[in-house]
């Protein structure tokens, strides 16, 4: 027995097309006939770009000029509130007692209440002192290179020391933040922030440089041997903070962008989910399937119709981000603003859309675990606003790449680098800074977005393979390894399946065994049907049922109710899975061949597996569109 394919009548781009057409048709009509839903998933998205609008207004940015300590003489910064009475030194030599006195002297001098009270000691850890010692002390001088010195000619080129002083009251030195965390100044505030914060600096402008200046100039004055007061003639300075725009939205609440701009995605996204699931429940899908349908069209259209959707949306976000707000404060400093100041149109739209282009592929993929479409839609709503939450401060770069596999987290990295641009006052105007930033941190744009389309053709892969082995409750599956058969790539449409007597034995009192008494012994059956069997749960619908049908022939199932007449015409047209048993259609087994089984049958159900949607002229003009 032979099977040949008929040629086909169309060429494959044209036939693509027509189906493409077909289908894009039947999403439309599905969506502008639920208008409701159609309504509330653009006016929600603009409710929630509205809400963000409404934060950009009300949260400030402010200006600050450029700031300059003006240059200072640190013996004239000294407090005259002292902490502590007595001074420290290490190693008790003559060299560091010389300079420690000295210096301690020569503060007494500008500062009549700073302590004279000195001490060498020989544990430089401190760790011998008691609590109460070390309550008293003033200020601890170890320096570190001078054990062996015996007078200044034996002193090094280069002395080094360490300065220690007390950590307690309000002007205390709090070096733990002067050292910024690489988050901090990555991902909330820019630098130009902590650089004008002299919150923690009180101690080390007022104390500290006043008492590390003394030393280092009896330092100079012992190794020169010289008398020569150098506290007047020697000045200090810091360096200077550029001015920059304090952005309470891009720096403290920073994370709300990323948030909203993808809450405004969602609502789609839930509905597309909804639509693709709904038509694995209803059976449409494997009811167009019947007469040809291929599954990677039917994605595809599902892919278009949220990308159109996607399109407006993402245009309308982007020129509303652009929109400059007056500033809701009249205080000085406060600026208009918008939500990116300095990003070109194109970079935040470029961001959008491929941000689109992932989320409608995963939406298709996501449909694919799910049978019941309320199901679907809240469990995509769990994972959506898992993914948005940023767990990922402290994730290195190339761990940030992997999960840009995540739409939410590819757009949080992306606006995330643009943030940065935008807090240092300066966005991204150009294509090719996509591939920089502003730290040297490997994060870039670009990678993301390619790493984000790429991951959107996987989706859609991994799509049509998850539905094929699991088609949910109607449809045929296939073994998880049958992308590695050679069967599936090269089927045999000309081998002839035959039971084995084994298989098949007539008038086996345990078999029901059914013969058609015409024409076969002057000709192979054209389908065979060997012990099939199909239980749902504990209920056999279908037992050990073994069937020939010849060509030429007019046959059909008789039985009451429940008989199982429907449950073997969808194992079949490929509806259903037989729990066990064997399908041969014109020398093709249905389990491994079901696509080209399919192109040779037609099928007519007994209840409506049809769109609610649709009228029967454009179910009519689906179906030979699909079928042709």
């Amino acid at each position: 027995m032979e099977y040949h394919e008929s040629p086909r009548r169309h060429g494959t781009c044209i036939k693509f097309l027509s189906d493409f057409r077909a289908l894009f048709i039947k999403t439309f009509f599905l969506t502008i006939r639920k208008p409701g839903q159609t309504i509330a998933e653009i006016l929600l998205a603009y409710t929630f770009m509205g809400l963000l609008l409404g934060m950009r207004y009300i949260l400030d940015r402010r200006y600050y000029s450029a700031y300059q300590i003006p240059r200072f003489n640190p013996y004239s910064s000294l407090s005259y509130n002292v902490v502590g009475n007595i001074t420290y030194y290490y190693p008790g030599n003559i060299c560091a007692a010389t300079i420690a006195t000295s210096a301690v002297n020569d503060l007494n001098a500008q500062v009549s209440t700073f302590p004279t009270n000195i001490q060498a000691i020989s544990d430089p850890t401190l760790s011998t002192l008691s609590n109460a010692t070390l309550q008293s002390l003033t200020a601890f001088i170890q320096f570190t290179n001078l054990d062996s010195c015996t007078n200044a000619s034996t002193m090094p080129d280069e002395v080094q020391y360490t300065l220690r002083m007390q950590e307690n009251g309000p002007n205390y030195y709090h070096a733990q933040d002067v050292m910024i965390s690489p988050n901090a100044y990555m991902w909330q505030r820019a630098p130009e922030d902590f650089c004008q914060s002299t919150s923690s600096f009180s101690n080390y402008l007022n104390r500290f440089l006043g008492v590390q200046y003394s030393i280092n100039m009896n330092i100079i004055k012992y190794v020169t041997n010289t008398t020569q007061n150098l506290a007047s003639s020697i000045y200090m300075n810091h360096f200077g903070c550029p001015a920059y725009y304090l952005d309470q939205l891009q720096s403290i609440y920073g994370f709300f962008i990323p948030i909203f701009f993808s809450i405004v995605f969602v609502v789609t996204f839930i509905m597309n989910v909804g639509y693709v699931v709904q038509e694995r429940e209803n059976k449409t899908k494997e009811y167009l399937r019947i007469y040809g349908l291929r599954t990677w069209i039917n994605n595809l259209v599902w892919v278009t119709r949220s990308m159109i959707i996607y399109f407006i949306l993402s245009s309308v976000v982007t020129v509303l981000s652009l929109v400059v707000l007056p500033s809701s404060n009249s205080k000085p400093g406060r600026v208009s603003k918008a939500l990116f100041n300095y990003t070109h149109w194109t970079v935040i739209w470029t961001i959008l859309f491929v941000y689109s282009i992932q989320v409608s592929a995963f939406s298709v993929l996501f449909g694919q675990f799910f049978k019941r479409p309320l199901l679907a839609k809240l469990l995509g709503f769990v994972v959506w606003v898992i993914t948005f939450i940023d767990f990922y401060p402290g994730v290195p770069v190339g761990a940030r790449y992997f999960l840009c596999i995540l739409p939410n987290a590819g757009l949080m990295f992306c606006l995330q680098v643009v943030l940065q641009y935008e807090r240092r006052g300066g966005g991204i105007t150009t294509f090719n800074q996509l591939y920089s930033n502003v730290f040297p941190y490997p994060l870039y744009i670009g990678i993301c977005l390619l790493l984000m389309l790429i991951y959107s053709v996987i989706y859609l892969f991994l799509a049509i393979y998850v539905e094929r082995v699991n088609p949910g409750e109607f449809g045929v599956a296939q073994s998880w390894n049958y992308l590695f058969k050679r069967s599936y790539w090269k089927p045999s449409a000309t081998s002839v399946v035959k039971p084995s007597n084994s298989n098949v034995h007539v008038g086996d009192g345990n078999t029901n065994w059914i013969e058609m008494n015409s024409m076969k012994n002057k000709k192979d059956p054209s389908l065979i049907i060997s012990h099939l069997t199909k239980k749902f749960g504990k209920f056999e619908a279908v037992s050990d049922l073994s069937l020939k049908f010849y060509a030429g022939e007019v046959c059909s199932l008789l039985g009451h109710n429940g008989a199982g007449k429907t449950t073997t015409t969808f194992i079949l047209v490929g509806m259903l899975e037989a729990t066990s048993g064997q399908v041969t259609i014109e020398g093709l087994d249905s389990r491994e061949h079901i696509q080209d089984v399919r192109k040779i049958l037609g099928f007519c159900p007994q209840y409506d597996i049809l769109y609610e949607e649709l009228s029967v002229k454009e179910h009519l003009e689906l179906v030979g569109k699909v079928f042709v």
